[in-house]
């Protein structure tokens, strides 16, 4: 099981990291406005917590054998693990995906949070600065 969600954070964090250096060059590139800068990477963090929280909602919907978890355990064991075929198996990978996936989620919300407060935190300093 450790090795499960092991498996599915390597894979969820994987894009995870593409998403931030994304989110990550746009508020760069807003430099010049902090306030800016800042409203859009919570913004675009908040996007990031809301596709994750929809892609647990659909895990038991869709086929894991295409997704990027399978592949690292095919690499592993081989077909995705002996224990892991048949329904059960596969119950069980869904379910420790989608956890991950809410886990996950739950740091981008978060997240967001922070960037969000911190906007508000620079406009009031901004406005009792004057």
């Amino acid at each position: 099981m450790d090795m499960l969600r092991s498996l599915a954070d390597h894979s969820i964090r994987r894009v995870l990291c593409a998403a931030a250096l994304a989110i990550l060059a746009v508020m760069f590139g807003l430099g010049e406005d902090p306030v800016l800068a800042l409203q859009s990477g919570a913004l675009m963090t908040a996007a990031v917590w809301l596709g994750l929280w929809g892609a647990a909602l659909q895990i038991p919907r869709i086929d894991l054998r295409r997704t990027g978890l399978w592949r690292q355990l095919s690499a592993l064991a081989g077909e995705g693990g002996r224990r892991l075929r048949g329904p059960d198996g596969h119950r069980q990978l869904a379910a420790v995906l989608a956890e991950r996936l809410m886990w996950h989620a739950d740091r981008a919300g978060l997240a967001a949070l922070g960037l969000a407060g911190a906007t508000f935190a620079l406009q009031g300093y901004r406005v009792l600065r004057g």
